[in-house]
């Protein structure tokens, strides 16, 4: 059996409703379609998008320094050699804060590097930092403007 069948096989006619006059308030007519207003709301919502993503990056964009790590060597006990590079200004010093880690996370060295100032807008430096205890990483936590 289908659901368009009765039990003995018929299937039903369609039956039009029609609900008693006043007894569940007034039908709403459809309303009509605004496509002005639509368009005028989706282009004022992109607009507003937009303006908050510029505020936001010149608030909390990209500096112009930036800083990647190149690789970190721990062949050597009670030292981890940490090679790194400085996107900066030119004619402007950075400082550096390097780090090293044992395997529980905790803390075994840290260091602010100086990165002089210039006429380069690239650095490349290798910096030995002193640890105390076994190193499972070496990091640049971050870098900014020497004063």
């Amino acid at each position: 059996m289908t659901e368009t069948q009765t039990t003995d096989g018929r299937v039903p006619e369609t039956v039009q409703v029609s609900f008693p006059e006043g007894r569940y308030g007034r039908r709403r007519e459809p309303s009509r379609r605004r496509p002005g207003v639509t368009a005028a709301f989706t282009a004022a919502v992109v607009a507003a998008g937009m303006a908050a993503a510029w505020l936001l990056t010149e608030s909390y964009g990209q500096d112009e320094l930036s800083e990647r790590l190149l690789a970190f060597d721990d062949s050597v006990p009670g030292q981890v050699e940490i090679t790194f590079e400085v996107y900066k200004p030119a004619g402007e010093g950075a400082v550096c804060a390097v780090r090293s880690r044992d395997l529980a996370g905790a803390e075994i060295g840290y260091a602010e590097v100086e990165i002089p100032a210039d006429d380069s807008t690239h650095v490349e430096t290798t910096y030995v930092l002193p640890v105390e205890g076994d190193v499972n990483t070496g990091e640049v936590l971050r870098c900014w403007q020497a004063d």
